[in-house]
């Protein structure tokens, strides 16, 4: 007498990567949309807990609640008009389809119109919803501009 057992085995479908790259274009369209509308909240809805976000200047290392207070003093200045043309975009999901690396170049006016600024994102998927973790913003001058921005600032 033999016994055999039936087992189903299951499944496991790999990470569908095009639709998380969709997922997190649209997280970041949302980012900027938000910012344009000068929306506090709605920045801070696309953020972790304990997102990390460094700022261009050196000093600018903030949790949520100081990236808050920050942005919605910027966005309470009415003189302040935000315009952002990003000229390159590029991301990167993780092979299981629960992160991504995803970075922005742009002229951001008023702050940078002649040194392009390049902003650095980590996402990740919580109960399906993309956020970002970890943001850092940097002025990248062009390499040939070094000497001559080191020059200034002596």
């Amino acid at each position: 007498m033999a016994f055999t057992s039936c087992k189903t085995k299951t499944r496991v479908m790999p990470p569908d990567l095009t639709a998380a790259k969709v997922a997190v274009t649209k997280v970041l369209d949302s980012h900027w949309s938000a910012v344009k509308a000068k929306d506090a909240d709605a920045v801070m809805a696309l953020l972790t807990d304990d997102v990390l976000s460094c700022g261009s200047d050196s000093k600018e290392f903030w949790n949520k609640t100081d990236l808050y207070n920050n942005i919605r003093q910027m966005f309470a200045d009415t003189s302040l008009k935000i315009d952002i043309t990003i000229d390159k975009r590029e991301i990167r999901i993780a092979k299981d389809g629960n992160s991504a690396i995803a970075l922005e170049q742009m002229f951001m006016k008023p702050f940078s119109e002649k040194i392009p600024v390049r902003t650095i994102y980590h996402l990740v998927r919580v109960n399906e919803i993309w956020q970002f973790d970890f943001t850092s913003v940097g002025f990248i001058p062009d390499n040939e501009d070094i000497g001559r921005l080191n020059k200034a600032l002596e």
